[in-house]
């Protein structure tokens, strides 16, 4: 009887495989979690999945879990095994319908049988379904989703693991170019799925999946297009520091403008929304929250909370991740981060700051003429010691996955 590693946030998905004519043992992810963000939190669920696998000599994996940093770690470790793995969870997420075009969920199938099948025959291995076609497909399938920067760098970091070379240029090349299309949970993507959706998309690569060519997964006829009118994900650079961040914005709108108002933390940020000193016209600067200052790429939940109940609409630059459901102007993963010396930390109260969309370039005000010569604020780290310490003192930038370096 094949023997099926359930790696999962819940003990039950054991109870498939059992059904589906294989052994299962689950290990069901830790409930504590490191401090930190979803980069760092996704480098602690691979290496536990890791250790946890060591001496079980499973025939393949199957993986599950609704929080896509935890998805992601989870395929990270079976990639570091190089076992059959496949992904059990709903394809309700933009993350979770990518990682089905990657190849590893089944968009027909049963993931219990699929795994099985996978177990007894000795299917290709994990690290050989990633390669550019097909992390072009996730890439894509992603974005038309509107997966936003979290999205870019998992996918990153899986393409690290797997060895495959240029997906951060990838994704600067594809990502401008792949709108919004759909959104899970619309009566549209209810209808067709995702199936639907990368049917829809046309023009994907018929690449490996677990379950056999993606193409024979896909509707014979094409779904109608779906309504939604689509943002898209661009990058916007500065000419004179190497700044580069990433900004969501529909074909309306041409630039973010404002007097930055700038903080060192999230918490900082969150006290002056508070306590009502943002202007309407303010953009707000938050920095320490990239890779190595979050740790780990923190999201910024509490700031888009904060906004959403003072009904601010207000821009905000961060190194950070923006809030899964952010309303508003945000551009986020900027690079150099403010703890590797980025410009975010040179910026100051009531400097001018614009972000033009159509020519992707950031142009500072006059406010701002001593940029290059002002000293940067000091980025909060964790302890010498631990877990975040290590993953501080070696995190890559964002978008080249922010992992261990």
């Amino acid at each position: 009887m094949p023997r099926v590693g359930v790696l999962t946030s819940e003990a039950s998905k054991a109870d498939s495989v059992r059904e589906a004519g294989g052994e299962s043992t689950p290990l069901v992810l830790p409930v504590a979690r490191p401090l930190g963000g979803a980069a760092l939190y996704r480098e602690w669920v691979a290496d536990w999945a890791q250790i946890s696998c060591v001496g079980k000599n499973f025939d393949a994996l199957l993986v599950d879990a609704t929080d896509p940093a935890a998805l992601a770690g989870l395929l990270i470790a079976a990639l570091r095994i190089d076992l059959p793995v496949v992904v059990a969870t709903p394809l309700k997420h933009p993350f979770a319908v990518a990682l089905a075009a990657l190849g590893f969920a089944p968009l027909r199938e049963e993931p219990a049988e699929i795994v099985v099948a996978a177990a007894r025959s000795g299917r290709t291995g994990s690290c050989e379904l990633v390669e550019s076609f097909s992390l072009a497909n996730a890439l894509r399938t992603g974005l038309a989703l509107k997966g936003g920067p979290e999205l870019l760098v998992h996918l990153a970091a899986i393409a690290r693991e797997a060895g495959v070379a240029g997906f951060p240029q990838m994704i600067r090349v594809l990502a401008p170019e792949c709108p919004e299309v759909a959104v899970t949970g619309s009566p549209w993507f209810e209808t067709y799925g995702a199936a639907g959706l990368l049917g829809h998309l046309g023009g994907l690569h018929d690449t490996s999946t677990v379950a056999g060519q993606l193409k024979e997964a896909l509707p014979a006829a094409t779904p109608p297009a779906p309504e939604t009118a689509g943002s898209r994900l661009v990058f916007v650079r500065g000419r004179a520091s190497g700044t580069e961040v990433v900004c969501r914005t529909d074909e309306a709108s041409e630039e973010v403008y404002g007097s930055c108002r700038v903080y060192d933390s999230e918490g900082a940020a969150v006290r002056a929304v508070e306590s009502g000193t943002v202007d309407p016209s303010d953009l707000l600067v938050v920095g320490g929250c990239g890779p190595r200052g979050g740790p780990g790429l923190l999201r910024l939940d509490r700031l888009g909370s904060a906004l959403a109940d003072d009904g601010l609409f207000v821009p905000v630059l961060t190194d950070g991740l923006p809030p899964e459901s952010a309303a508003g102007t945000w551009a986020s993963l900027a690079t150099p981060e403010t703890a590797a010396g980025g410009v975010l930390g040179r910026l100051r109260d009531g400097d001018l700051l614009r972000l033009d969309l159509a020519e992707g370039l950031i142009r500072v005000g006059a406010g701002a003429g001593e940029l290059d010569h002002g000293e940067p604020f000091a980025a909060q780290t964790p302890s010498e010691f631990g877990y975040a310490a290590r993953y501080a003192r070696a995190a890559l930038p964002a978008l080249e996955g922010a992992g261990f370096g």
